[in-house]
């Protein structure tokens, strides 16, 4: 059934109130907001009809009306208009992300905090799988008898490293001998490809290879097993506990518990890496996740079309305020894509 002009007044008047104050709207706020000249009778019909609907619910009897998920989806997709960010607020983003670095890690750790600043909720930015992406150089450093550390470089300018202890008494000069053969040998092959390269070689190096480059085979299993976790960046807990006497202890709970939960996270981001370009609101249940099912989460995908990407993405309450999140989700999301093709 379609709302009439009369009822989504009503409804948007209640969503915008709601997101604004995080509390039940009563039937004199909405007359006195919505600018309708509704008797208090035919306003109180009017939300009892948006109620019998299922766009809004009463948590007590002698309470106002909250929106449902069914009303947020309403509002996003009908009324919402995120405004683009000022050219000012778009200029200090660029010049925040420009200053991190080349490191890709770093870079990624600096969005993600750019996010929380900006939006006041956790932020979350979930690294490109490297499964996919090519191994450029491994070089091999002895920082003591029997520990080296392994610096595996990635195309894209994503760095693995990793302390690796040794049995054998190895030498620099044997290191600068593995990095040779290692990167004349994997050089330009997928992480998935070179793990099973290396995998089959260290089968077979009791008839094929002399003892040197089976050490040299497993120094880079290791570094190889290492590189393909995704790295997943987190910021902005504390700003859970900074929206005011309204905040939802119950929720605070849920959402640090998913933040710590990272499969899940996982799960519900890469969902969003083959979306279409452009921020994407997944609200409560949409999620098939029942972590989810109170929670609201705002995804863009960053990075080449084609290739592994990543996700930026907001986690808060149902009632975030979405003009605002969702258009520093956006600029971040298209900042860092044309970041990481200018620089790799």
């Amino acid at each position: 059934m379609a709302l009439d002009p009369r009822e989504m007044d009503v409804l948007f008047t209640i969503v915008e109130d709601y997101i604004a104050r995080s509390l039940p709207v009563g039937s004199r706020t909405v007359a006195k907001q919505s600018g309708l000249s509704l008797s208090p009778a035919s306003m109180r019909n009017t939300m009892a009809d948006l109620t019998e609907l299922g766009f809004l619910q009463q948590p007590h009897t002698s309470a106002g009306r909250i929106p449902t998920v069914k009303a947020f989806r309403f509002y996003l997709d009908t009324r919402l208009k995120p405004v683009p960010l000022p050219r000012i607020k778009r200029t200090n983003i660029s010049d925040e992300l420009e200053r991190a670095g080349l490191e890709i890690s770093t870079i990624l750790a600096r969005a993600t905090k750019v996010v929380s600043d900006q939006t006041k909720q956790i932020s979350l930015i979930l690294a490109p799988s490297r499964v996919d992406v090519r191994w450029r150089e491994i070089d091999f450093t002895l920082v003591k008898p029997r520990l080296v550390l392994a610096v595996l470089i990635l195309e894209g300018g994503m760095v693995q490293n990793k302390l690796l202890e040794v049995d054998e008494d190895i030498t620099s000069d044997d290191l600068v001998k593995f990095r040779n053969y290692l990167n004349d040998h994997f050089s330009g092959l997928t992480l998935a490809e070179a793990r099973e390269r290396v995998v089959e070689d260290l089968h077979n190096a009791e008839k094929h290879l002399q003892d040197l480059y089976r050490k040299a085979l497993r120094l880079a299993r290791h570094a190889v097993d290492d590189a393909q976790e995704r790295e997943l960046f987190v910021d902005g807990a504390v700003n859970l506990f900074s929206q005011g006497e309204t905040t939802d202890v119950l929720l605070i709970r849920d959402v640090l518990g998913l933040v710590e939960e990272r499969s899940r996270l996982l799960e519900l981001l890469d969902k969003t890496i083959l979306a279409e370009e452009g921020a994407k609101v997944t609200l409560g249940q949409e999620s098939a996740l029942d972590e989810f099912k109170d929670l609201s989460v705002v995804t863009a995908p960053y990075g080449r079309e084609g290739a592994q990407r990543g996700v930026v993405s907001v986690i808060g309450p149902m009632q975030m305020n979405y003009a605002k999140v969702v258009p520093v989700v956006d600029y971040i999301a298209a900042t860092l894509t044309q970041l990481l093709k200018q620089r790799f």
